[in-house]
């Protein structure tokens, strides 16, 4: 990967840091252990949460927060054990996540598509509330417009396929 200076924004560390769950970076010293014992870097070698520290560390705020990286971890907290100084990734990433969805890096067809966030069809949603009664991480809503369909929120969806299991008329896919 190179590196250009016009890629480098040098406040991108201190704007996550300032974020709910951002403050955790202050204290993590990039040692790698969050890396050997992340469930999702052994299946996946694109995902390395020292990687994205370091990223985070050099200022590549446009080309982390645009990558499906940030969007693989899968909240399970293995990490914050084995940490040396207690830093939760998945706060750093949750950080992120915000930073890539508010700054329009990411929008909600990308990430349907990576398979990253459930997709509710319209057509065939009836408003049973079934998906969110069943989701573990309320990222199901319903929305705010006459009809009650239910929506995702990509900042809270994990895409596990919960909502797509239990839906008695097929109306949520990832």
């Amino acid at each position: 990967m190179t590196i250009y200076r016009e890629d480098l924004e040098p406040r991108f560390k201190f704007e996550v840091a300032e974020l709910p769950g951002g403050e955790d970076l202050k204290r993590c010293f990039a040692c790698g252990s969050c890396t050997g014992i992340c469930p999702v870097s052994r299946e996946n070698s694109g995902y390395d949460p020292r990687k994205i520290i370091h990223m985070v560390i050099l200022g590549l705020k446009g080309r982390l927060l645009a990558s499906e990286m940030i969007w693989q971890c899968t909240h399970c907290d293995t990490c914050e054990f084995i940490c040396p100084q207690g830093v939760r990734m998945s706060n750093i990433i949750n950080a992120l996540r915000q930073m890539a969805v508010q700054g329009e890096y990411v929008d909600i067809a990308t990430l349907q598509e990576w398979g990253r966030v459930a997709k509710v069809k319209p057509g065939k949603c009836v408003g049973c509330l079934t998906c969110i009664r069943v989701c573990p991480f309320e990222a199901a809503y319903v929305g705010k417009k006459k009809r009650a369909f239910v929506k995702v929120d990509p900042l809270k969806c994990r895409g596990c396929g919960i909502c797509t299991a239990e839906c008695p008329r097929g109306a949520i896919v990832i």
